[in-house]
């Protein structure tokens, strides 16, 4: 996991942090299963070892690849999981009824709390702002959430709920 939630060093692939957001909006309870929810699940990049031992090459002024400094689409080329990683997570959601599509680096979900609660083990309350305000309505997840196994070596981190 990176930063953003860490893994209990008690079960792989369950994030135990408590979503910052948590004091500044208003739970009003559990969410409705049939409510619809997006969200992203970012993929582990390849090669970040690569990524700094090029960019302390290309910096150094003893080395013969001083200044030729590597364009977005080769670093990318170089990071971005493969293609066999972004089928295996998306036919992986597939399998549970869930709708995901290869979008960057990531894959976008859309499906049900119900499903979004299934998958990752967790529960997904409703928030607002304290106004009450319902047009700011957001979906957050309250307590931990389990990364499934199959997809552990390939999920860096999930966001949006």
């Amino acid at each position: 996991m990176t930063t953003a939630a860490h893994q209990s060093s008690t079960h792989p692939g369950t994030v135990n942090r408590t979503p910052h957001f948590a004091k500044y909006t208003k739970d009003v309870g559990t969410a409705e299963p049939s409510s619809q929810i997006n969200f992203m699940i970012a993929l582990k990049l390849r090669n970040t070892g690569w990524v700094t031992d090029s960019l302390e090459d290309v910096s150094n002024p003893k080395s013969k690849n001083y200044g030729q400094h590597l364009t977005k689409e080769e670093v990318e080329g170089m990071t971005r999981p493969t293609q066999e990683v972004f089928d295996k997570v998306i036919n992986y959601l597939k399998s549970k009824g869930i709708t995901g599509c290869q979008e960057g680096d990531n894959v976008k979900v859309t499906t049900t709390i119900d499903k979004t609660q299934k998958l990752f083990n967790t529960v997904i309350h409703k928030f607002s702002q304290p106004s009450g305000d319902q047009n700011d309505t957001i979906y957050k997840r309250v307590g931990t959430f389990t990364i499934p196994n199959e997809l552990q070596q390939c999920v860096d981190i999930v966001v949006g709920f």
